[in-house]
């Protein structure tokens, strides 16, 4: 029964022992590892967390709260124990890319790929810089790449093999945590569409409407828990100073969230006149870092002058989203990220120190933005390609649409981490080697094993 296990599974178990040996050469020989856990940004003040969970998330009102819960959760677990948190993520993030290469597996199994040709995919995505960095770097990143990986295999599933409420249900969860993890990825706009997309292809059901609504309605509470608190309708405050980087200058007409901290809090507060009401360590004092009060105040004018700014200057804003665009795919996703794993730069440095000359940062631009393109180019082809297989083209088709949202709110409504954003929808790689390989196989050049 083993024999048979073990030969039935050879692909994926041959990949998860060469996951183990880089893994432990890449810790013990490279020194390459997670980097500090670090709070007071995506995260509240980690005593907060600890101390004063619940009314720390109840007055939680600049990030979405799950990652901020879960974080909650895991150093109350440990009690505080920095040391057994690092520890506990630095394994968290090992397992999640060991889920997401079996995932990658049993998603590339369905397009009936040879086995010859997943183990080389498989290792083409164990042995990649961009997971070894997200992999080793204390920050949602790695979560959300997991999620999103989940959410395609589960598209395709309900496409490819049977369109089941349980495939369904399974998307609106994965877009529900994904957006309560992540600002960019808004569920109150993804579900509704999804479930209309979705109708398309499968008769209305009202387990799956009911799921649906639900998800929708968790989603909205954040904006009615923050109407009730603050008296503002309001979904995440640190929105504004997101949107707001999108003009390189944003500090001189937005301020500082933290250098002009004191004169935003004093100007929520004459607003609204609840300063006793608010008095909680996550809203006032030295504690509260991005989560201040007056975060409120300083997220709606930082998003009012740079609409402002926008209409004044459209051409100036076009500019800088294509130079945005053209820059996120122009480099690796691990290139000018911060923090960094510890190690990182100590191995990386060498190559890191070639892009001061102008000439070797433009090749590294146009050979990362070359393969871009490539990629985009083949699986724009596969789902225009007449002879495609109905089911695989609607797979490749609702996918494609999500990572173009993820892509279009990432360029234009942000002015920084793309990189990230990138690399949550690190996926869009499996429909690429389906496509390419795919296009091989029609021409008869595919190896089978």
């Amino acid at each position: 029964m083993l024999k048979k296990f073990i030969l039935d599974h050879k692909i994926i178990i041959a990949i998860i022992i060469v996951f183990l040996i880089a893994r432990l050469f890449i810790y013990y020989f490279l020194d390459i590892k997670l980097s500090n856990l670090s709070y007071e940004y995506h995260l509240l003040n980690k005593d907060l967390l600890y101390q004063d969970l619940f009314k720390s998330m109840l007055y939680l009102h600049s990030q979405p709260y799950l990652w901020n819960l879960f974080n909650g959760w895991i150093l109350k677990l440990f009690d505080g124990d920095l040391i057994l948190v690092y520890n506990f993520f630095n394994y968290y993030h090992k397992i999640l890319s060991i889920i997401s290469i079996i995932i990658y597996y049993n998603f590339l199994r369905l397009f009936k790929l040879s086995n010859l040709l997943i183990f080389i995919i498989l290792l083409f995505i164990t042995l990649n810089p961009n997971i070894i960095f997200y992999e080793n770097l204390f920050s949602y990143s790695h979560t959300t790449f997991f999620i999103f990986n989940l959410l395609i295999f589960l598209i395709a599933k309900f496409f490819m093999i049977e369109k089941n409420n349980l495939y369904e249900i399974g998307i609106y969860i994965c877009i529900f945590l994904l957006g309560n993890i992540w600002l960019l990825f808004q569920p109150l706009l993804l579900i509704p569409i999804s479930f209309v997309i979705i109708r398309f292809f499968k008769k209305f059901n009202y387990l799956t409407f009911v799921y649906a609504f639900i998800f929708f309605l968790i989603s909205l509470s954040p904006i009615i828990k923050n109407k009730l608190i603050f008296n503002e309708f309001i979904l995440n405050s640190k929105g504004g100073q997101d949107i707001g980087t999108v003009f390189y200058n944003w500090e001189e007409y937005c301020g500082h969230p933290i250098k002009n901290k004191k004169e935003y809090i004093d100007k929520y507060f004459n607003k609204h006149q609840l300063k006793k009401n608010l008095n909680h360590e996550s809203l006032v004092g030295p504690k509260a870092g991005f989560n201040h009060v007056g975060m409120i105040p300083f997220g709606q004018q930082c998003f009012k002058l740079t609409v402002k700014k926008i209409k004044e200057s459209p051409s100036l804003y076009i500019k800088g989203r294509i130079l945005s665009f053209l820059a996120s795919h122009g480099k690796f996703g691990f290139d000018y990220v911060y923090p960094v794993p510890m190690g990182w730069k100590n191995q990386y440095s060498i190559i890191s120190k070639l892009y001061t000359n102008s000439n070797y940062k433009l090749i590294r631009q146009v050979i990362v933005f070359t393969i871009m393109l490539i990629v985009y180019f083949y699986i724009l082809k596969f789902i225009l390609n007449r002879n495609t297989e109905k089911n695989m083209k609607y797979t490749f088709l609702f996918i494609t649409l999500i990572y173009l949202y993820l892509l279009l709110v990432g360029t234009f409504a942000a002015g920084t981490e793309q990189e990230r954003i990138l690399y949550t929808g690190f996926g869009i790689y499996m429909l690429f080697f389906i496509s390419f390989f795919n296009n091989l196989r029609k021409k008869g050049n595919v190896v089978q094993w």
